[in-house]
């Protein structure tokens, strides 16, 4: 790896967080928030990344900046590709792309599953991340969880991302309660009910059907089943659990503990719903994780 300093980059639609490391991955600042693409025009990308980071290229050569995520899509910056799997960090490396206007800032690629059915599944970000989780817990074999609004269950097989499906989970809840009938009895920003985020995993574990289960979010509310300010966790415990349910079916006998690429928002839940399910996991943080998948990336 280059013993030059690092910019680490992870930019999505509505989030722009970054971060300054030494070559050997000590993380010297770090941008916690920012604008995301939807919040920005394309011919502004640019400024804004050099705007923001700034003070961190105020060296001789400047850091280079290596971005992951959204960045690399269509409607992203500059598009980068979505090769086939399976894939490894040196694979992805030789498919970075230069983001456009910016020196020495490099748009890490995607990743895409055709399955034997035809079907195409694909993914921004997230493949850094699986990459990282593995480096950071010393395994090449593993099933991964990457929770967030299009949920990501992987498998890793000799240090190579082999397939993955998608679940919509996040932006199903976001929807759900923004736009739905459901929005007239939920309140979206109460805290995180333990009882009743339960429930709702009970609920979709006993359910035939997702439709008639995203349901009861509102009716168990108008008949004091279950309060307004709890059901938004219910209806997160029903989408998880739905989830989980496919998923599960995936992880094989000495697959080892899931791999939980996850921020601290989301840890307890699927603390609660892969243990409901008997499933053992452990957790990596996602940063870190974005971080080292990086440093593995360039190391290749």
């Amino acid at each position: 790896m280059s013993e030059r300093r690092l910019i680490v980059v992870d930019w999505g639609t509505t989030s722009f967080r970054a971060r300054l490391i030494e070559a050997d991955g000590t993380i010297l600042d770090e941008i916690t928030s920012g604008r995301g693409m939807r919040d920005l025009e394309r011919s502004a990308f640019a400024a804004y990344c050099a705007e923001r980071t700034a003070a961190w290229r105020d060296a001789t050569p400047p850091p280079p900046i290596y971005m992951a995520g959204m960045v690399g899509a269509p409607q992203g910056w500059t598009p980068a590709p979505q090769p086939p799997l399976p894939l490894g960090p040196a694979d992805l490396a030789r498919l970075v792309v230069p983001a456009d206007g910016l020196a020495d800032a490099w748009i890490v690629p995607g990743a895409r599953f055709e399955a034997p059915d035809g079907t195409v599944d694909v993914m921004r970000g997230e493949e850094v991340q699986i990459f990282g989780a593995l480096a950071l817990t010393s395994r090449e074999d593993a099933v991964l969880c990457l929770p967030g609004t299009h949920s990501k269950w992987a498998r890793a097989r000799g240090g190579r991302l082999e397939s993955f499906t998608t679940f919509m989970t996040g932006e199903v809840y976001q929807v759900m309660l923004e736009h739905s009938i459901l929005a007239k009895t939920a309140e979206a920003g109460a805290p995180f009910d333990e009882a009743a985020f339960t429930a709702g995993l009970e609920a979709s574990a006993a359910s035939v059907s997702l439709l008639h289960t995203l349901f009861l979010t509102r009716s168990l509310t108008l008949w004091d089943r279950l309060e307004a300010r709890t059901s938004a966790s219910f209806l997160s415990g029903v989408l998880i659990g739905e989830e989980v349910r496919a998923a599960r079916g995936g992880v094989e006998a000495g697959d080892g503990p899931v791999l939980v690429v996850a921020g601290d928002a989301l840890r307890r839940p699927y603390d609660i719903a892969l243990g409901r399910v008997g499933l053992s996991h452990a957790f990596v943080p996602a940063m870190d994780a974005s971080l080292h998948g990086i440093r593995a990336l360039i190391g290749a």
